[in-house]
């Protein structure tokens, strides 16, 4: 007896038949894409505001320019004290005067005289008598 290859199939001849089964369509994963959209705005607002960030730079950046005035204004006082040091050890004439200015030194052989500068007294800034009247003091 033959057999009709047509009406003896195998499962597997079966399976070829039916149609394709529909592939699942990835669910999306918001998870990962919310963990990925968090870390970033966290690194972001740390390069802005961390410890290192831009706004930290910007005022480091701000005191050194505030320190690097500072320096600069002590060097040039720094130029004038070596200068007035130099003077002081070369000039004779600058130890004088600075003796007789700052020290209240005289050479010897001079002679000190102090003037005492008094303003004359008129009848309306006269002293007042101890009786109260100011017409007594004035004759």
């Amino acid at each position: 007896m033959a057999r009709n290859p047509v009406t003896m199939s195998s499962p597997v001849d079966r399976l070829n038949e039916l149609p394709p089964l529909p592939r699942r369509t990835p669910t999306p994963r918001r998870t990962g894409r919310y963990v990925l959209l968090l870390v970033t705005m966290l690194l972001i607002a740390n390069a802005f505001v961390g410890e290192r960030g831009l706004v930290a730079l910007f005022r480091a950046n701000q005191e050194h320019a505030r320190l690097q005035q500072v320096i600069d204004a002590l060097q040039v006082e720094n130029g004038q004290l070596h200068r007035y040091v130099e003077a002081l050890t070369e000039d004779p004439r600058l130890i004088e005067a600075v003796a007789r200015g700052e020290l209240d030194m005289i050479r010897p052989g001079e002679q000190l005289f102090i003037v005492r500068t008094t303003t004359t007294l008129s009848a309306e800034s006269a002293p007042i008598p101890p009786n109260g009247d100011p017409a007594d003091g004035v004759r």
